[in-house]
C-alpha cells in the first residue's frame, strides 16, 4: 500500500504543545481531495468518534460504544452488520476511489453517530477539536497490531502471495516510519486528561472490560442496568464476537475490489490474544520491531506500557 504526504489545512495548535508544521502526515495513495473534505466534515455535538490504529481493537470498542449510545438494543445490534451501523470514515474512498462517495455513508448516518477512523489527530476533521465531541481512542501493542493486520490483508487481498514475514519485513521498512503507531498514539496520550477524550487499550480491554464499560457510561452520560452488563460482558466475549456475522466485517469483503477465488480467507475476529506476536514472529523480527518502537518511544519520552496504561 502506497502513501503520500499530505499537509492539513489546519492543525489542533492549541492542544499539544509541538510545531505541527514539522508533523509528517501521510495518507493513502492518491489522496485526491478527499483529505480537505474530511478536515471540512461538519461534526454534531452528539457524535461519538472511534480512532485506533489498524487492528487495535475497533471494531472490539465499535460494538461496545454503539450498544451504549443506543440502549443496548441488542437485537439492532445482530441484525445489521457495524459497519453500516458505524461507518468507517475512510473505506469508501479506499475501496472505490471515488471523491463522490467518499464520505456519502457519514453524511447520511443519523445521529447519534458513531464514526471510526484511523487517521492521526492532525488529518481529522478539525471541528472535533474545536467543538470538542467525544472521541474513544484505542492503542494495542503494535507487535500484535501487525500480526493482526497481516491475517487482515491476506483475506482482502492486499497481502495475497505474500508471508508474514514479508511483511513483517516490509511494514518496518517501509509502513511504519510513515504511519507511525506511536506517534498516532501519543497524540491522543497527551490529551487523555481531557473531558471530551477517553483513552484506553486493547490490553486494557482484555484485563478489566467490566471496568472499561464502566468509564465509559461515565464518559457518554449513559446508564445500564446489572443485566444489561452482564450480556454486555458476553455479548463482547471473543467467543460471541468471533461468531457474530454483524461484527466480522462480512459486508466489507463484499466491498473491496481485490478479492479473488482461492485466496486464504480468515475471520476477521481471529485470534484476540495479549502478545500473540511471540507465537507468530522470530526473535530477529521481535527484536527489529522492539528497536523500531524504542526509537520512537524515546523520541517522545514515553515507555510503551504508559500507552498500554500497564505501568
Amino acid at each position: 500500500m502506497e502513501y503520500e504526504q499530505v499537509t492539513p489545512k489546519s492543525y489542533p495548535v492549541n492542544l499539544i504543545k509541538k510545531d505541527w508544521t514539522k508533523r509528517k502526515l501521510f495518507y493513502r495513495s492518491p489522496t485526491k481531495s478527499v483529505p480537505d473534505m474530511i478536515h471540512d466534515l461538519e461534526i454534531f455535538e452528539d457524535d461519538v468518534w472511534i480512532v485506533t490504529n489498524p487492528k487495535c481493537g475497533t471494531t472490539w470498542m465499535q460494538e461496545l460504544v454503539w450498544l451504549l449510545m443506543n440502549d443496548c438494543d441488542f437485537e439492532a445490534a445482530l441484525a445489521k452488520d457495524l459497519e453500516l451501523r458505524s461507518p468507517f470514515l475512510e473505506f469508501d474512498f479506499a475501496a472505490h476511489g471515488d471523491e463522490k462517495r467518499a464520505l456519502q455513508r457519514v453524511l447520511e448516518l443519523p445521529s447519534p453517530r458513531i464514526i471510526k477512523s484511523h487517521l492521526p489527530l492532525a488529518l481529522l476533521p478539525a471541528q472535533l477539536w474545536q467543538k470538542k465531541a467525544k472521541v474513544v481512542y484505542v492503542f494495542r501493542n503494535p507487535k500484535d497490531a501487525w500480526v493482526s493486520a497481516y491475517y487482515h490483508g491476506v483475506t482482502v487481498g492486499f497481502q495475497y502471495g505474500k508471508t508474514l514475514h514479508q511483511f513483517i519485513d516490509e511494514c518496518l521498512e517501509k509502513q511504519a516510519p510513515k504511519k507511525d503507531p506511536v506517534l498516532h498514539a501519543i497524540e491522543f496520550y497527551q490529551l487523555r486528561n481531557e473531558p471530551w477524550i477517553y483513552y484506553t487499550s486493547f490490553e486494557q480491554m482484555k484485563r478489566n472490560l467490566r471496568g472499561v464499560i464502566d468509564d465509559l457510561c461515565k464518559f457518554l452520560n449513559k446508564s445500564i442496568t446489572d443485566q444489561q452488563m452482564e450480556r454486555l460482558l458476553k455479548h463482547l466475549s471473543f467467543e460471541e464476537m468471533k461468531k457474530n456475522p454483524t461484527t466480522n466485517h462480512l459486508w466489507e469483503l463484499t466491498q473491496w475490489p481485490h478479492a479473488d477465488s482461492g485466496k486464504e480467507v480468515y475471520n476477521f475476529i481471529r485470534s484476540g490474544k495479549v502478545n500473540g506476536y511471540k507465537e507468530e514472529l522470530t526473535p530477529e523480527e521481535i527484536e527489529r520491531a522492539d528497536l523500531f518502537l524504542s526509537q520512537r518511544l524515546q523520541e517522545n519520552q514515553v515507555t510503551l506500557e504508559e500507552l498500554l496504561l500497564l505501568d
